[in-house]
């Protein structure tokens, strides 16, 4: 019988906090993203309208990278604009 070994690979990561009050576009460039309406106006995201409070989560499997912009549009003007995104950034040792 031969001797083998078996190492898990691990994938190192940081975490990034991003807050937004103004409409614009949104660079993921990450394994995963959540975005979380803390504001009292609506923001649409691309098609998907989140309220207060409301999230949206878009997650990558291990090893995968999502790489496009997002646009975020502030539906009213009365409230107050608070949209929070949380990513997951690979970190790639050189």
């Amino acid at each position: 019988m031969s001797n083998f070994e078996i190492k898990a690979g691990l994938i190192k990561y940081d975490v990034s906090f991003i807050t937004y009050d103004v409409n614009g576009f949104i660079t993921t460039d990450c394994n995963s993203i959540l975005l979380i309406n803390y504001g009292t106006n609506a923001v649409q995201i691309e098609s998907v309208v989140l309220q207060q409070n409301q999230s949206l989560n878009i997650e990558g499997n291990a090893g995968e990278f999502l790489q496009t912009r997002l646009l975020a549009t502030f539906v009213n003007s009365g409230g107050t604009n608070n949209l929070v995104s949380v990513k997951k950034n690979y970190i790639i040792n050189a």
